[in-house]
């Protein structure tokens, strides 16, 4: 792994957490708006070889030394819809009441999304230092080659 591939793969992790950041961010601001579902991110690891390769290459008696030279890191793959149903409110002035006169709220959850934004910015500062650090190693290589 060069320090090049390293610092596409932190790239791809603050790409990751910022768009995470952006989805809990987008759930807290609906939490008072009727009939929204809470959005959860998904992440997926990107790697080109499936766990089933590794498997089969050390049944082959090859063992990697646990450092792999295909690109890694983190992506957000996509939103799913949290499932859990939002508390129905009776409320028969409201305009999108249904026939019964019932609304139905959000069913987000301030708490874990503020759990998991929280997450997702420390992820973020983690991964800007580890830009820090590689940005470093780099410059001393340069150093090192005058």
């Amino acid at each position: 792994m060069t320090l090049d591939s390293s610092m596409e793969i932190v790239g791809n992790a603050l790409d990751t957490h910022a768009a995470r950041l952006q989805v809990h961010a987008n759930n807290m601001a609906n939490i008072d708006t009727p009939f929204y579902v809470r959005k959860i991110p998904i992440l997926t690891e990107n790697t080109a070889q499936s766990f089933d390769d590794i498997l089969s290459s050390m049944r082959g008696g090859v063992i990697y030394a646990g450092v792999s030279t295909r690109m890694g890191g983190v992506t957000m793959s996509g939103v799913a819809t949290d499932p859990t149903p939002g508390r129905r409110v009776y409320m028969p002035q409201h305009p999108q009441a249904d026939a019964e006169g019932y609304i139905t709220l959000s069913n987000v959850n301030v708490l874990a999304d503020m759990a998991d934004a929280t997450l997702s910015s420390r992820l973020f500062e983690a991964n800007l230092s580890v830009a820090g650090i590689i940005k470093s190693m780099q410059t001393k290589a340069l150093d090192i080659g005058r």
